[in-house]
């Protein structure tokens, strides 16, 4: 398949970008632009897989294996579609006998809350230096489309808008999390949370990104990103952090994934090996800290299926397409970190099963056929139950709106089997504009403003759903019991659900437990029929390491890991254990990349006090 794509000024395109997949030439753009110690191996790129898939997995027939296996339990997923598949602990180094680089502090990962840490270590007068295995700064933080907050920033105090009541209270929203959470969740990182996330945000404010709050005041934007939309916007904030690190100094070392910590022999972190341009090893002394914001492990099979089994049974796919392999996190490990956030993550609807099919694991969020699967279709579970839609028109309440992004993915993911079937018919692109979905189940069209932020390939929705036609991930069948049978389910369960749907469509009321709108009962009559296998769709792990109140790593022994930091994602705890999709607000208190942009604020803050004297 050959895909064109927007070519950034150092000559990656965006996809290469995103899949950390880029070609020698565009390699060569990138030296010059950050020097030439940032040479560029193709064959020893930062992973190997793409968005078509084709490091060709090997699977079965999706119509022999269904959504589980015969006995009930869950299918397995697949490792050959994940990036990763190593749940091992990453022992750390010893102290070399001479270091490549000195630095106060290390900071690991420069996406949302790396470029956040680095940035604010340097303010206070850390001498810095930040690695990222990508080309180029942003992660996955980029891609999002708002910074959920619940209050406490000086933007939602001019519409008096706090959560669980005006004034803010961080103690009232931390009580109020409490409960949510079961209680189980460290009561003093929440308050953290609750009392730093607005300040967070109003630092990023004058550090130079130009906030503006949504139409709902739960979350915040970008002041210039699309009005209309929800995609890409925060690469604006993003690139206004990187620019503020480096007019602060950071140091920033592309293309050099870290690969273990170094630790001395009285058990404390003194630096980072990394693997520089994906070649030379390099030892970095941080003489002060090391903190580790690389995110999570969502594309890491078997972290999924040890540390948040519902994600690894539930979750179709992930779409976070920037790395999210869990080195950190085994890094950390291996040095003694202890584990906090057991089974907990965030999921949004609609997680298309393209690995079934042979296709790879994670796919970007507007990917045509994932904004397609989260419309209000007919949607069932594998006996033929009907199963809810909530819907994401912002209406009078669009707090309720957001929510509903997170709590269909655990409708979604719960089923019998954890995987839930959508089906249409041939006249299914006549309903989408009835359907009127917001946020990020708007499907994207070439004429949306800023458009080229997104990667071309995915500027028209219909070329990702005719992707997933031709990958038969989304199933074209002449006849219902065709597509019944292709999907794996029970003869007699596609149909009888289907006749069903299209009675209650012919009175105009539907009598469901959970009623649709009158305008989005369309009968499924007009061949060809289609039909996906869907589940969640993973964006955030949120077990992780251990940390206390100020991001220090804690150890399976209760005592601090001198030298080490975590933020979020990295660092787990921010929802308590057992949540399918770590509400409130998509993830927690703020939301993730909220939540990554306050961690690594923290984290830069805390650091720096604790091993510096606060420094300046």
């Amino acid at each position: 398949m050959t895909t064109e794509n927007k070519t950034s000024a150092s000559g990656l395109s965006r996809r290469d970008f995103l899949t950390g997949s880029a070609v020698a030439a565009g390699a060569a753009a990138v030296a010059g632009l950050f020097g030439a110690d940032h040479a560029f191996a193709a064959d020893e790129r930062y992973g190997t897989w793409t968005r078509e898939g084709d490091n060709a997995p090997t699977v079965p027939e999706s119509a022999a294996t269904n959504a589980s296996a015969s006995d009930g339990t869950y299918r397995d997923h697949n490792p050959e579609a994940f990036p990763a598949n190593d749940a091992s602990p990453i022992p750390p180094r010893a102290v070399p006998a001479s270091w490549d680089y000195e630095c106060d502090i290390c900071v690991v990962g420069a996406g949302g809350g790396g470029l956040n840490a680095a940035a604010r270590a340097a303010e206070l007068g850390a001498n810095t230096i930040c690695v990222e295995a990508l080309g180029l700064p942003g992660g996955n933080a980029q891609e999002a489309g708002m910074c959920g907050i619940l209050g406490g920033m000086s933007m939602q105090e001019g519409k008096k808008f706090a959560f669980p009541s005006y004034p803010f209270n961080a103690q009232a929203l931390t009580d109020w999390a409490m409960d949510e959470y079961h209680y189980a969740a460290d009561p003093k990182l929440i308050y953290k949370i609750a009392s730093e996330g607005g300040p967070s945000l109003d630092w990023m404010a004058d550090c130079g990104v130009q906030w503006r709050l949504g139409e709902v005041p739960v979350y915040v934007a970008p002041k210039n990103s699309t009005l209309d939309h929800h995609v890409l916007k925060m690469k604006d904030a993003t690139d206004a952090m990187f620019a503020y690190g480096q007019r602060k100094g950071v140091d920033y070392k592309f293309q050099s994934p870290a690969v273990a910590l170094v630790q001395d022999e009285d058990g404390r972190v003194v630096g980072v090996v990394i693997n520089e341009g994906f070649t030379d090893e390099r030892y970095i002394h941080a003489k002060n800290a090391v903190i580790l914001t690389a995110g999570g492990f969502c594309n890491n099979k078997a972290l999924l299926d040890k540390y948040i089994p519902t994600a690894a049974m539930g979750c179709a796919s992930s779409y976070l397409t920037a790395s999210e392999t869990g080195e950190c996190f085994r890094m950390g490990l291996g040095a003694g970190a202890d584990v906090s956030g057991f089974n907990s993550s965030a999921s949004f609807d609609g997680g298309v099963d393209w690995q079934a099919e042979g296709g790879t694991w994670a796919r970007f969020l507007y990917d045509g056929m994932t904004q397609l699967s989260r419309q209000p279709w007919l949607t069932i579970d594998r006996c033929g139950n009907r199963l809810r839609y909530m819907d994401s028109r912002v209406g009078e309440d669009g707090a309720n709106a957001i929510y509903a992004l997170g709590d269909l993915a655990t409708i979604q993911m719960t089923p019998p089997g954890h995987r839930s079937y959508i089906i249409f018919d041939a006249n299914y692109e006549d309903h989408l504009a009835g359907f009127a979905q917001e946020h990020c189940r708007k499907l994207i069209t070439p004429d949306l403003e800023q458009i080229e932020k997104v990667p071309e390939h995915y500027r028209d929705w219909h070329h990702g759903v005719q992707d997933a036609i031709e990958a038969d991930v989304l199933k074209r069948r002449d006849t219902l019991e065709e597509l019944e049978a292709d999907l794996g389910l029970a003869e007699g369960v596609l149909t009888e659900a289907v006749a069903r749907w299209n009675e209650t469509c012919e009175r105009g009321e539907d009598d469901f437990m959970y009623p649709m709108p009158p305008e989005w009962l369309h009968a499924i009559t007009e061949p060809p029929f289609y039909g996906c296998r869907i589940g969640g769709n993973l964006y955030g792990t949120k077990a992780g390491l251990l940390i206390n109140d100020q991001m220090q790593v804690v150890g399976t022994n209760g005592r601090v890991i001198p030298g080490l930091y975590a933020g979020w994602h990295t660092a787990g705890g921010a929802c308590g254990e057992n949540s399918y999709i770590g509400d409130p607000i998509l993830g927690s208190l703020m939301g993730d990349v909220g939540l990554a942009f306050c961690g690594g604020y923290l984290c830069g803050t805390s650091a720096v006090e604790n091993e510096m004297g606060g420094a300046r």
